[in-house]
């Protein structure tokens, strides 16, 4: 699996590169695209598709990528929203739009607040929301400032309660 992380790296793997890979090397055969760009996405499942498969590493695309046709999506978010990323999944491969936007609805401010956040820090505070003690990061990732940790508590209650 090839694993697509610009953000990190520094460096973006091309669609047709990716493609080119696939095809010449055997046990290449998926990648985690977590370029955050959909239409990017869109030409791996549609360019490429016939010898590679693409997971979104992006989790608040979810809805769009598996509507796109991605083999999934890889979701730090699964921490917090396990049942409701899977619903939302299943709804989308019985072709039930309207239940999966409507699902989607009511997980995206939580969803949102959480990939506005700073990443790590913010799958923290959400799961410690729900009950489950995980701490904070460890340096030299630095937390959440108050506002934003009680403001992802409060969505993660919201969620839960509805």
């Amino acid at each position: 699996m090839l694993y697509n992380l610009p953000g990190a790296t520094g460096v973006n793997l091309a669609p047709d590169t990716v493609g080119q890979l696939a095809r010449e090397v055997d046990n290449i055969r998926y990648i985690k695209d977590t370029s955050a760009d959909m239409a990017q996405a869109g030409q791996l499942i549609h360019r490429h598709g016939d010898v590679i498969s693409t997971f979104v590493g992006w989790d608040s695309l979810l809805l769009q990528a598996i509507a796109e046709g991605a083999a999934g999506v890889m979701a730090g978010t699964a921490n917090v929203m396990p049942a409701e990323l899977v619903s939302i999944h299943r709804a989308l491969r019985a072709a039930d739009l309207d239940r999966a936007r409507a699902e989607w609805a009511r997980i995206y401010p939580l969803m949102d607040a959480i990939m506005s956040a700073p990443f790590i820090p913010a799958i923290k505070a959400a799961v410690n929301a729900t009950g489950l003690s995980v701490g904070e990061p460890r340096e030299p990732v630095l937390g959440l400032d108050a506002a934003t940790t009680a403001r992802i508590a409060s969505l993660v209650e919201a969620m839960r309660s509805h």
